[in-house]
């Protein structure tokens, strides 16, 4: 285990303006911001910087009425500022850093503010602690995880039992391909004929068809709307176009907008529906179909008679391992919730025999792209869901050094595509061997990234 102390941290921002608009839960969101954090901090008696980047997703983590995007923009902005600010000084294993500084940020936000926005902050700064302790050891994220260079095993929570968190940390392994899936917005475009004259024309697929031809992608995430009606005539519409394949899996995700009784109402007409047989069957799992406050309330979700898995719910350390004994079938990982946490829920899904799954709240190709990837292949997740580049097209604002150092660096997870990276997708799948070098999720230290170099 190392121990840390967090000497100072700077953070910017860089404006993304989405290619093509993205229907997210109750908003659309056509441009935002990308978060990049610096810290420094003291490992071994020598100043070790290390770096982050997370996109920061309007009405996300905080879906309260009477709020607009920017709103909840400004929200995220105060976490990352208040972690910024609070975190100089804070010395010891990184989970209890972690902890200490989840606390104090939450602490300092206004009453009210959601667990998720509050977090932002922390776990962006916890991610740079984590490049930084990887680059002192002179390890990848994957080998520092594996020893516990982070302290997890001094930490382990009560539900879980040190001996299975240990033997869960001793099976993560290199990174070396990832299965991507790829998301269907409610909105999306299924067909060529069905583009608005208005799409991009830059040599990048818009309708799902062209999606699957350019990268052979077999995975799904489909958006809801929490309407069963709508959502089914939706569901027909996408499973008459995948049902032309060999084969496919998917998931649904309704972002919390629906009820208790409107799920199962969704559940009994996918069910009763000849047309949708063979998607029921690729179903995997239902993703966040209640609100947050609802997953611990009275409601039970056994009965729903098909794996359910929280997203947005799992917004502290214990969500999960509440969720589970409440008839969950599991949770997702995502780096703006915690890294480390994402290495105790892994634990906590082997133990119980429950899904783990891989959501990337849209990240964008560079680092953000790469260090939420190297955590989820470090939990062994079966495919991730990667829809970021697909909405934004590249790495936006980025200058030319910044694409042909990362075009460099990662040859295996990127290509060129005009004066941008795009991924390099192969039968539904990217090379990530790049990410098993030095570094959380950036290979080489003198790889330019935003907020200056090493």
């Amino acid at each position: 285990m190392t121990v840390v102390r967090l000497l100072r941290a700077e953070w910017s921002e860089r404006p993304v303006t989405l290619r093509l608009p993205f229907q997210f839960g109750s908003t659309e969101v056509r441009s935002t911001a990308e978060a990049y954090c610096r810290v420094t901090a003291l490992i071994g008696g020598r100043e070790v910087q290390g770096r982050s980047a997370q996109l920061m997703v309007p009405r996300w983590f905080d879906k309260r009425p009477g709020l607009s995007n920017d709103d909840t923009i400004d929200a995220l902005r105060a976490s990352v500022a208040g972690a910024c600010r609070l975190c100089p000084g804070l010395t010891g294993r990184a989970v209890s850093v972690s902890r200490d500084l989840r606390a104090q940020v939450a602490g300092a936000l206004p009453p009210g503010s959601p667990a998720l926005s509050a977090g932002f902050g922390p776990a962006l700064v916890e991610m740079a602690m984590i490049d930084a302790i990887c680059r002192a050891r002179g390890q990848a994220f994957w080998q520092a995880a594996a020893g516990d260079a982070f302290g997890l095993l001094e930490a382990c929570p009560p539900d879980l039992p040190k001996a299975a968190l240990d033997a869960t940390l001793a099976t993560i392994a290199a990174p070396r391909t990832v299965t991507l899936r790829h998301t269907i917005g409610f909105d999306a475009p299924l067909t060529p004929d069905a583009v608005g004259e208005d799409a991009p024309r830059d040599g990048l697929p818009v309708a799902l068809s062209e999606v699957i031809e350019a990268t052979g992608i077999t995975a799904f995430k489909i958006k809801l709307k929490g309407a069963p009606e709508a959502d089914l005539a939706r569901l027909r519409a996408i499973a008459g176009l995948l049902d032309r394949g060999a084969g496919y899996s998917a998931t649904l995700d309704a972002n919390e907008q629906y009820t208790a009784d409107a799920f199962r109402g969704l559940l009994s007409g996918l069910a009763a529906d000849p047309a949708l047989a063979r998607l029921r069957d690729a179903v995997r799992f239902f993703e966040q179909p209640l609100a947050r406050e609802d997953v611990f309330a009275s409601i039970g979700t056994v009965d729903f008679g098909v794996p359910v898995v929280i997203d947005e719910s799992d917004d502290t350390e214990d969500a999960f391992a509440r969720a589970l004994t409440l008839g969950w079938a599991g949770t997702s990982v995502k780096s703006c919730k915690g890294v480390l946490r994402a290495l105790f829920n892994m634990a906590r899904a082997r133990a119980a025999g429950a899904i783990l799954t891989a959501e990337d709240l849209t990240c964008q190709p560079g680092l953000c792209w790469q260090q939420d990837t190297a955590m989820a292949a470090a939990c062994g997740v079966r495919d991730i869901e990667r829809n970021g580049h697909h909405f934004a097209g590249g790495m936006q604002g980025a200058p030319p050094g910044e694409v042909a150092a990362l075009l460099k660096a990662h040859p295996d997870i990127y290509r060129p595509q005009g004066s941008t990276a795009a991924l390099r997708i192969e039968a539904g799948r990217v090379d990530v061997g790049s990410l098993g070098l030095a570094g959380f999720g950036r290979a080489g230290s003198d790889q330019p990234v935003p907020g200056g170099s090493d």
